[in-house]
């Protein structure tokens, strides 16, 4: 026969807020990069379009955005930005509402 006083472990419930904050952030750093593509057009300025881009695309500099659209310009195509589908979605959309044509494709170079 045992007398005394026993162990006693207390485990605390798991954190869910916290478990699903971490799934999310882990789908979304699986999730495939996009490009958000800017295409030349012969109707609007360069002022214009450098307007636009740092308008709608808040990350790029008035510098960045003179680059792209120079590159647009001469080659007929530019990578705005990479970032996730729906964001990328939404910043070709807001560059097509303001007149220009731009499309979104997925970034072969960061494949996994």
């Amino acid at each position: 026969e045992r007398g005394g006083a026993g162990v006693a472990v207390l485990t605390k419930p798991p954190d869910v807020e916290k478990i699903n904050e971490l799934d999310k952030k882990e789908a979304v750093d699986k999730e495939p990069i996009w490009r958000v593509l800017l295409h030349n057009d012969d109707v609007h300025t360069f002022d214009y379009v450098i307007d636009t881009i740092v308008k709608v695309v808040r990350t790029v500099t008035r510098k960045k955005a003179h680059r792209i659209t120079m590159e647009a310009h001469k080659s007929g195509l530019a990578t705005v930005t990479t970032t996730w589908k729906q964001l990328a979605r939404e910043y070709s959309l807001g560059l097509q509402k303001a007149g220009l044509t731009s499309s979104i494709a997925p970034d072969k170079s960061n494949s996994c």
